[in-house]
């Protein structure tokens, strides 16, 4: 059993200069959380792999290619490999999701 609490799990540099943490590293899987406080956001960019982002807590504004959408607590959204995704805090609480990454 693999237990990870994502308050000890270190923060990690990232490009975006916002929380994220890096809860599994696996052969084919990375799981990430991410935390963004209100103005903050992951500016848009691209991964070369399939991804899942899931919303915890907080709306976010999620773009992915030229489509739009603002998700909320419990709302999933899939990120195709190579396509770019920006995500932004919506709202005036911080915003938390996890990021899936299948490797």
């Amino acid at each position: 059993m693999i237990v990870v609490k994502v308050e000890d799990a270190p923060q990690m540099d990232n490009p975006h200069g916002v929380d994220v943490r890096k809860l599994i590293d696996m052969e084919n899987v990375q799981i990430f959380h991410v935390t963004l406080k209100p103005g903050e956001r992951l500016r848009r960019h691209t991964i070369p792999v399939d991804a899942f982002l899931y919303v915890l807590r907080g709306r976010c504004i999620v773009e992915v290619g030229e489509e739009r959408a603002e998700v909320k607590k419990g709302n999933i959204v899939y990120l195709p490999k190579e396509v770019p995704h920006e995500v932004s805090g919506s709202g005036s609480l911080p915003a938390s999701f996890l990021v899936v990454k299948v490797v």
